[in-house]
């Protein structure tokens, strides 16, 4: 989370007349983790603005618009930026691992993990309302940049099926996968008082299709 800059309170220091400049790749960074921050407490697309955006990065809001042009530019960069390190958690997670279903354990544990250690991010990238194509003023026939992310569960997924992994049974039981997955992490997220079952088991049980499917 950035804090509220200082400097709103106590007169402009040298730092934030520089950020008001709006320049370089840094103040990009920090617009972006802002507006992540703003989505995660609002789960809605429709209640960021620019303004607020600006105001809690501590900068102007042309400053902001010198790097994204509308607020549907930032979303985009918003759920592309989280979907990626997503992702590579879930890369990292199977490097080094041999098994297809070594690799497959591997990330769906670091899924859960990734989602438990960071609900808000998880938040943005799974439950955040107006955040599919229309939302984020995607083209036509353009992919959502959550298809990588999904993809690598696919493949893993396939990798363990050897002959059948260009069937249908890949993306039916990728599909399962990763409805009890995000099950796991999003009622632990919203129900925190509940006494759930040992997340290792969960996840263990979640995965029981495909190593069936696998032999």
């Amino acid at each position: 989370m950035i804090p509220q800059d200082p400097a709103k309170h106590q007169g402009p220091s040298s730092s934030s007349r520089r950020r008001k400049r709006g320049t370089g790749h840094e103040l990009r960074g920090v617009v972006i983790r802002v507006a992540t921050d703003l989505l995660a407490r609002s789960g809605d697309v429709d209640a960021l603005t620019m303004r607020d955006v600006a105001a809690d990065a501590g900068v102007t809001a042309p400053s902001v618009y010198r790097h994204f042009p509308d607020k549907q530019a930032l979303v985009r960069a918003v759920i592309t930026e989280r979907f990626a390190d997503f992702t590579a958690v879930l890369n990292q997670a199977a490097e080094g691992r041999e098994h297809p279903v070594a690799r497959l354990e591997a990330m769906s544990r670091a899924y859960v993990s990734a989602g438990l250690e960071q609900p808000g991010h998880y938040r943005v990238l799974f439950s955040a309302a107006n955040a599919g194509p229309a939302g984020l003023g995607l083209p036509e026939g353009t992919g959502h940049p959550g298809a990588a992310a999904f993809q690598v569960l696919v493949d893993a997924v396939a990798g363990c099926l050897a002959e059948r992994a260009s069937s249908p049974a890949a993306m039916t039981l990728a599909t399962g996968l990763w409805a009890s997955l995000h099950g796991i992490v999003d009622l632990r997220i919203t129900k925190p008082e509940m006494d759930w079952p040992d997340t290792e088991l969960l996840v263990d049980h979640a995965l029981g299709a495909i190593r069936s499917a696998a032999g």
